[in-house]
């Protein structure tokens, strides 16, 4: 190469680096004017919970206590042992009549309030029973277009309905009041087969007094015998009942949260598995008499509704109560302390900055109660922004550049980003 040609292509490059820099120097807007984003992640559309966790001990539901008074007569024996399986009718315990007279009577008051209960019971069945005919005919007297998705018209029969159930039905379709009135009559068929047994209960304890002074007294419950009292001046017998609860402890602050009939969540590593559960109380009464220099705890229980034959009392679980929920929110990854401000990358190629307003924060997901849409992409780091309202770019990925993927565009589309690429701008 000549000393010309040797000296030209330095003037050219001097001139090229030098105009280069001048631009630079002068024109910011003409650099830094596209983001170059590299973790962009999509808004989704999903269940967002704000859970409290806390650690659990399996218990019984509820607590059943059996006592005995001494004005009866004497204590004999124990029937059962702790630990035992005992169901309604499962023999409890023996005494001794010390007045046969006094305890016939206490055994015929008995009978006759039951059966006062059981006419009262009976009565309210037959109003149900009457009720349910009404809206048979009513709904057959009805016009041809009347179907049992729709409403009762029957002015007098919702107010009998609401008197008798207490539920407005007015606007309740006739299947939706045919159901509730039938699963009352359910109810108080099975109130009249268990007073019935009672009073049964009693009327052969009566009779038995003829042959002997000796009292059996069988359970009421279902469940497992928990304790047998040495002293009879205490609960006799503790039955702990078949259904079993999650029992914990809440602070000051946590006991506020909290409120009966939230769902919740038991995990059990013993069981290995998790259960459904319910918030059955939270009393805002501590467990202990308060006091000045010692922190309040607030008992906290949880029925579980799925328990199977691997939960048993005395397991320590985790407990996950659901405060609030939030189904088929619009979620988005988690970006820092401040997410008021967040950055948008639309369909036009632009970085779009928006303010949302936010709710749940569920983990790593932040729920967006405004201001986003499900399946628009934000940036996760918004460092990355150089500027709102100019265009970005994402890193290109070499496991996505097949052939295959030329079919996703059409044709017409494929050649014009070729054209681009290679035509001097």
């Amino acid at each position: 190469m000549s000393k010309r040609s040797i000296w030209l292509i330095g003037v050219l490059a001097v001139i090229f680096a030098g105009v280069n820099l001048y631009l630079i120097k002068q024109d910011d807007l003409l650099i830094d004017r596209t983001s170059i984003v590299h973790d962009q992640k999509p808004s989704k559309s999903e269940l967002v919970e704000e859970v409290m966790v806390k650690d659990g001990v399996v218990h019984t539901a509820l607590e059943e206590r059996v006592y005995f008074s001494e004005q009866l007569g004497m204590f004999t024996q124990f029937l059962v042992e702790e630990g035992d399986q005992v169901t309604p009718g499962t023999p409890l315990y023996e005494y001794t009549v010390s007045d046969l007279e006094e305890q016939r009577l206490v055994f015929e008051s008995e009978i006759e309030q039951l059966e006062d209960e059981i006419s009262a019971v009976e009565s309210y069945l037959s109003e149900l029973e009457s009720i349910e005919r009404k809206i048979k005919d009513s709904t057959a007297s009805s016009s041809a277009t009347a179907r049992p998705s729709s409403t009762l018209e029957d002015e007098e029969l919702l107010i009998t309905i609401e008197l008798e159930v207490g539920v407005d039905v007015s606007d309740a379709t006739v299947d939706q009041t045919r159901s509730l009135i039938n699963q009352q009559i359910g109810q108080q068929e099975a109130q009249v087969e268990r007073l019935e047994a009672e009073r049964d209960k009693y009327e052969r304890l009566a009779d038995g007094l003829e042959d002997s002074p000796v009292v059996t007294v069988e359970s009421e419950y279902t469940g497992q015998i928990a304790r047998l009292a040495e002293d009879i001046s205490h609960p006799l017998i503790t039955i702990y009942t078949d259904s079993l609860a999650s029992k914990s402890e809440l602070t000051d602050e946590e006991a506020k949260l909290v409120e009966e009939g939230m769902q919740a969540r038991v995990a059990s590593p013993v069981a290995e598995s998790v259960g459904d559960g319910v918030v059955a109380s939270n009393p805002l009464l501590p467990e202990q008499e308060p006091e000045l220099n010692e922190k309040s705890l607030y008992p906290l229980n949880i029925d579980l509704l799925t328990a199977n034959e691997d939960w048993f009392i005395g397991q320590h679980v985790v407990n996950e109560i659901v405060l609030e929920a939030a189904p088929n929110a619009v979620t988005m990854p988690v970006i820092g302390l401040d997410i008021s401000k967040i950055y948008v990358l639309n369909e036009m190629g632009l970085v779009e900055p928006r303010i949302v307003e936010i709710g749940i924060l569920d983990g790593d997901r932040q729920q967006i109660l405004s201001g986003l849409n499900a399946g628009e992409w934000v940036t996760v780091d918004p460092e990355q922004i150089e500027r709102s309202g100019m265009p970005y770019i994402t890193p290109m990925k070499v496991a996505r550049l097949t052939f295959d993927n030329l079919g996703y565009t059409g044709q017409r589309t494929n050649w014009k980003y070729v054209l681009l690429g290679v035509l001097p701008n």
